[in-house]
């Protein structure tokens, strides 16, 4: 049997190029700032490749006290359609840095929170994020000291013993706020909100921002608790177009909801955008684009979230710091969106709150005559 290739070390590459080793370290490790010429630096990483010379993570590791790791706990968001977009783009923010993200689902027979945070503190991982699949509020894990937490796509129940992690989740509020403003500017008066069925922070935010902009437009608000699901759509907006003096537009809170209604619509002969204009929430992928007529909604930013929420974590992570820095320093706004809007949406300090910009398509048009 042929022995295996021995790997080569740092000192095969010093004795390739003629330098030192101590040379070869500063070159690999990117310290070369007026301590290695140019041409030495040359040297190395020629024979570094003509080698086949990779550095040991495991020796790494060891020097910077750290694993390049981290651990990634989600709940459903695995099997979404569309909230992987979050943990896609965090991986890449990872990856651009360094590190290797190891995910654990707890979608997953008999997972536990506790049981994913002491798997991955176990594997030595630098830092946690916990990503939601839905907008929620959950009693955030502590993990042990020395690994921050970030959470993303939901924030913390507050508690006494501990501050609050950061938290990076999507600005619910001002996106029903721009959906409203939208169907105003176009010249709507009777307008109905189909809202969800129960009371979680996406429902009661979204509910809010719409409520606040008919107000302050001097109308009274009207909010259907429909649900979430297109059934649920479908039935209230086709009670709704059954009435005396049918709304001309709806604002639904999520984008099944509005497909749905757009059904709705069809079956009692109602024209969209014609005779009802329609506004979602979700630009669920493969699905808002593709309904007819394609429909205008307010998109949920799940990729910015995930590259906020991990950048977050690694500038705590490459810190060292013990207790969170003020990540809304690191947070963007999504498409342009005014950053009056973001502000207003933070819930806490600490929470990091993305903007959810409108996408115009074809659904919403200016109310019948009359």
């Amino acid at each position: 049997m042929t022995p295996a290739a021995r790997r080569p070390t740092s000192a095969d590459v010093a004795e390739r190029a003629g330098v030192s080793r101590a040379t070869v370290s500063m070159v690999l490790n990117g310290r070369t700032e007026g301590t290695v010429s140019t041409v030495n630096q040359e040297k190395v990483l020629a024979a570094a490749a003509e080698l086949g010379y990779t550095r040991s993570a495991v020796a790494m590791s060891l020097r910077e006290r750290r694993t390049r790791t981290i651990g990634l706990i989600s709940d459903e968001i695995a099997t979404s359609p569309w909230a992987g977009r979050m943990v896609r783009e965090a991986s890449m923010v990872a990856a651009e840095r360094g590190y290797m993200v190891l995910t654990a689902d707890l979608s997953l027979r008999e997972a536990t929170v506790e049981g994913a945070v002491r798997m991955l503190a176990e594997r030595q991982v630098d830092g946690l994020v916990y990503a939601a699949m839905g907008r929620t509020r959950i009693t955030a894990p502590t993990p042990p000291p020395g690994i921050p937490l970030v959470l993303l796509n939901c924030d913390a129940q507050p508690r006494e013993e501990a501050a609050a992690p950061v938290a990076v989740v999507p600005d619910d509020l001002q996106g029903a706020r721009r959906a409203a403003r939208r169907l105003l500017e176009v010249g709507h008066r009777r307008i109905v909100m189909l809202s969800g069925d129960d009371d979680s922070v996406a429902t009661c935010e979204r509910q809010q921002g719409f409520a606040e902009v008919l107000e302050e437009a001097g109308l009274a608000p009207r909010i259907v608790r429909a649900g979430w699901q297109m059934d649920d759509g479908f039935r209230a907006a086709a009670e709704l177009l059954a009435e005396p003096v049918p709304p001309t537009a709806l604002f639904c809170i999520r984008d099944r909801v509005a497909a749905g209604a757009i059904h709705a619509a069809a079956v009692a002969g109602v024209a969209v955008p014609r005779e009802l204009s329609v506004i979602g929430f979700d630009d669920e992928d493969f699905f808002a684009e593709v309904l007819t007529p394609p429909l205008t909604t307010i998109a949920l930013p799940h990729a910015e979230m995930g590259r906020t929420a991990m950048t977050a974590l690694l500038d705590l992570v490459d810190a060292g710091a013990e207790e969170p820095a003020d990540a809304a320093d690191t947070a963007g706004t999504a498409d342009g969106a005014d950053t009056a809007d973001t502000a207003d949406g933070a819930a806490a300090a600490g929470t990091v709150v993305v903007a959810c910009p409108l996408v115009e398509r074809s659904s919403v048009a200016r109310p019948p005559a009359g």
